[in-house]
């Protein structure tokens, strides 16, 4: 989050110049270029002795930093956590743009595996970055039934099914041996209170039931919970992405190490960072913008993902998002991101409203 104190209105100005001067070119920005293009815009004011004085008091606070001792300064990710909460222009598309995009989704009409695959695309284009997007999903998993296998002595495997079809299993470990007549019956005994279950409802009644049930039956009942929960939008058979061939081609990788492009190629198609921001992103309105270190995935410490929520209120919905370097195009990526949602909003409201 940005800090709670404002700027002077003079350092925004600078720090806004620094920041979109260093993501058009890529090189630090020295502060003799900074005093003459503020110069022009704003007139007397930003003469090169007071825009190094701010340049030295906006380093001082974390928000800019400078490579070398000889060069310019660029943005820190708390400077561009500044810029975007509070000094970013969010661009618009065009309505050339807008036009363009809305015929290639509607050649595709109501096939929702290609509105998926199509929005990844478009936004992969956008910004020459990486697109990341999960296929709508409703917003709890629902428990058909589940079963209990004897392994071995002790060990359990846990089967789930949900009412989609979706099918996935957990190895439990008892504290003590059951035999297979007994993890059936224990099945049918909690299947007979768990039908159409969601991870809340599993939850509260295990809580509900604790003092009444035994140990192997609670184990089973919080294995569920978890399972139910991992279960939302966010399995991996749900996960699409596309550009990562065109963010590798970008000049930040230009010298980067073989291990470096693999742990953000791993990352990125093994969906190794949605699942952490999820929560964030499906309790909040709007575009999210997590910035370098604010992503808890290490590989994408110095990247940026500009993410939302997408959906049908109350039926279905996923994410949608761009990962890129933190020398990101901030405004255009927030308005792409944010016309793709409304966009696929549009789409789910039409495609699964009632029919006449």
């Amino acid at each position: 989050m940005a800090r709670d104190h404002r700027l002077s209105a003079r350092k925004e100005a600078i720090l806004r110049a620094l920041v979109e001067e260093h993501v058009r070119t890529g090189e630090p920005v020295a502060s003799k270029q900074l005093s003459d293009q503020l110069a022009r815009v704003y007139g007397p004011g930003y003469a090169s002795a007071t825009v190094r004085n701010e340049l030295a008091t906006l380093e001082e606070e974390g928000l800019i930093l400078q490579p070398h001792v000889s060069a310019g300064r660029v943005p820190t990710d708390l400077g561009y956590r500044y810029f975007v909460e509070r000094l970013m222009r969010e661009s618009r598309l065009t309505g050339e743009e807008q036009r363009l995009i809305r015929h290639q989704f509607y050649q595709v009409q109501h096939q929702l595996d290609e509105w998926v695959r199509l929005t990844a695309s478009i936004l992969a284009q956008a910004l020459q970055s990486a697109a990341i997007i999960t296929s709508p999903r409703a917003k709890d998993a629902r428990l058909k039934h589940f079963e209990l296998l004897s392994l071995y002595e002790t060990v359990v495997l846990l089967v789930l099914v949900l009412h989609d079809g979706t099918v996935r299993q957990e190895r439990l470990v008892l504290d003590a041996p059951a035999s297979q007549d007994e993890l059936s019956r224990l099945a049918r005994r909690l299947n007979e209170h768990l039908f159409d279950a969601t991870a809340d409802s599993v939850g509260e009644f295990a809580a509900a039931a604790h003092e009444r049930v035994a140990p192997e039956e609670q184990l089973v009942l919080e294995s569920l919970s978890r399972m139910l929960l991992r279960l939302d939008i966010l399995t991996s058979d749900a996960f699409y992405h596309e550009g990562i061939s065109q963010l590798l081609r970008r000049e930040e990788f230009d010298h980067a190490d073989a291990e470096r492009i693999r742990g953000v190629v791993e990352a990125l198609e093994r969906n190794r960072f949605m699942p952490a921001l999820a929560p964030q992103v499906m309790a909040a309105d709007g575009v999210q913008v997590i910035i370098g270190a604010e992503n808890e995935a290490d590989a994408l410490k110095d990247m940026s993902v500009v993410v939302a929520r997408y959906g049908a209120p109350g039926q279905l919905s996923g994410l949608l998002g761009i990962v890129g370097p933190t020398r990101m195009q901030y405004g255009r990526a927030v308005a792409i991101v944010r016309y793709m949602t409304e966009l696929l909003n549009d789409l789910l409201a039409e495609a699964y409203s009632p029919q006449e």
